[in-house]
């Protein structure tokens, strides 16, 4: 079987003309830790949503633009591109990661993570049964290839919705060490992790929540050889460029093993994010890039 970053090509390149605008309703809302709200949300378009999910897979969010009222959605024209009724205010798009799918129920949960007064935040906090949401994707983030000797696991708690996929999808004996970032206690929440997992909480109390450097030290105190490994790692984007830099200049990881996913940026609205993101992934296509190559995707995403 193919290293992480091969597969994920492949499927990105299978999905891709099946990407369309999907509209859900907000069935249920929980809260499994202080910070984290659990929305599910479901409705007939969500029909197939399953059809070759994988474990972290994110879909784009359609939200309201100040995470209140209606939201306005798209409508696909003839030339496959997105248009709306006049006067309505387009929507922002979020990612959020899949924390469950039913497919009998034609429902989908994703975990959000309260920061601040984000749209996506200020969405989260008030998202009610009934809310009309839209759903773009999905994206492909995760694969375990059969052939990884063990894998590990690197992320903060914007992560923690694709780690626990992850760990949870894994079978009973896949060795696997799973390292996470948090603020306090109050964020773990319950992971169904197999016998064969480690999972390590880091809680950085009164640090910043960029630049603490708990997820580079704690790597760099693994003790494990890296040539047979698989790795995942979400994070700030500055942590994610630290970790990765060690573990392929310094432990020998192979390349094409490594996923890596900076999920935000320092000083960066989503937005803002977004616009460079998508500047530099433009920019790298533009100089022959594979535009379903993972790996040019990181370059951006950590540009």
């Amino acid at each position: 079987m193919p290293p992480i970053q091969e597969e994920l090509r492949r499927r990105t390149r299978l999905s891709r003309p099946q990407v369309r605008i999907r509209r859900a309703e907000v069935v249920r809302t929980a809260e499994p830790a202080p910070r984290i709200r659990r929305i599910t949300i479901g409705g007939p378009d969500l029909a197939g949503c399953a059809d070759g999910a994988l474990p972290a897979d994110a879909w784009k969010f359609l939200l309201p633009p100040d995470g209140r009222g209606p939201v306005h959605l798209p409508v696909i024209g003839a030339d496959g591109m997105p248009g709306y009724e006049p006067g309505a205010v387009p929507p922002i798009m979020r990612a959020f990661t899949v924390r469950s799918v039913d497919p009998a129920a034609n429902e989908l949960t994703v975990d959000v993570l309260l920061h601040g007064d984000t749209p996506a935040t200020v969405w989260a906090r008030h998202a009610a049964p009934g809310d009309l949401v839209g759903l773009a994707g999905p994206r492909h983030e995760f694969f375990a290839s059969p052939e990884a000797g063990w894998h590990l696991l690197a992320g903060d708690e914007s992560a923690l919705p694709a780690i626990a996929t992850i760990i949870e999808s894994l079978p009973a004996d896949t060795p696997v060490v799973a390292l996470i970032e948090v603020r306090d206690e109050a964020d773990r929440i319950d992971i169904a992790a197999p016998a064969g997992a480690e999972v390590h909480w880091l809680y950085r109390g009164g640090a910043p929540e960029a630049g603490s450097g708990l997820l580079e030290k704690a790597v760099r105190g693994l003790d494990r050889p890296f040539a047979d490994a698989q790795v995942w790692i979400g994070a700030e984007a500055a942590a994610v460029r630290s970790v990765r830099r060690h573990l392929l200049d310094e432990r020998g990881l192979p390349r094409p093993q490594l996923q890596a996913a900076a999920y935000w940026k320092r000083s960066l609205t989503s937005d803002q994010r977004d616009i460079e993101v998508f500047a530099a992934y433009q920019a790298a296509v533009a100089a022959g890039g594979d535009p379903d190559d993972p790996a040019l995707t990181t370059e951006a995403d950590l540009a």
